[in-house]
């Protein structure tokens, strides 16, 4: 199995009657079996367990979980990010 497809999480708007509303996309991966078939998952899902075997028997979920780990995407964030990736040290004289 493959990942075909990275889709990140977003937010998209949906205009009605008095503004706009905003529906959140969770970040989700397109997969491809080696029989041809195609599944879309969610992020959460996949961290979770909670993929299904695809129709022809093989259970890809482990190899899903670890392209999903290696993600490009957390590096970014870390960018993005950083002070979720802070952590405190002797050195910043801050108590622990």
């Amino acid at each position: 199995m493959r990942i075909v497809e990275r889709v990140a999480g977003h937010y998209e708007a949906q205009e009605v009657e008095f503004g706009r509303v905003y529906t959140w996309n969770p970040e989700c991966v397109v997969a491809e079996c080696e029989c041809g078939k195609r599944a879309t998952f969610k992020r959460s899902d996949v961290v979770e367990g909670f993929v299904t075997a695809c129709e022809c028997g093989m259970d890809h979920t482990s190899r899903i979980q670890e392209e999903l780990v290696s993600d490009p995407l957390d590096e970014e964030d870390k960018i993005v990010h950083p002070w979720r990736y802070w952590h405190t040290s002797r050195e910043t004289g801050l108590p622990f």
